[in-house]
């Protein structure tokens, strides 16, 4: 398979990965959370940045590739710092808008990760059998 075909359908297997992990997050919140909606907005804000930011993180990778050393150590600090300014304002906005649970936004930003872990892992069934496979001796 294409490697741009393999990361664009690992991309869209993170993006619905995502989506139900904020289906899941929402319906914890609306139970545990008095202001569910300003918690809801605020997951659906922070998962939208996560993924925005991953998506930044590749295009960054692909151009750094290409280009000599110094430029794309340079090229990769920058776009690195920008992402977390990026973060920084959503945090901060969510902290200081009523209509935004900060708890939210947080949880989205970093529900990425365990979905990324989640895809990935689950993926290779070969490797998870061995895994559960006891050894004989």
């Amino acid at each position: 398979m294409d490697p741009r075909a393999q990361i664009q359908q690992d991309f869209v297997k993170i993006i619905k990965g995502m989506i139900l992990g904020n289906v899941v997050l929402i319906v914890i919140g609306a139970f545990f959370i008095e202001e569910a909606m300003a918690f809801t907005l605020g997951l659906i804000l922070g998962s939208v940045i996560a993924v925005l930011n991953m998506r930044l993180l590749y295009l960054t990778l692909n151009r750094a590739v290409t280009m000599s050393f110094r430029r794309a150590q340079i090229f990769t600090v920058s776009r690195y710092i920008l992402r977390y300014i990026i973060i920084g304002i959503v945090v901060y906005a969510s902290l200081t808008a009523d209509h935004l649970h900060p708890l939210g936004t947080i949880l989205g930003l970093l529900l990425i990760k365990p979905v990324i872990l989640a895809t990935q892992l689950f993926e290779d069934k070969a490797f998870l059998k061995n895994v559960f496979v006891r050894k004989k001796d």
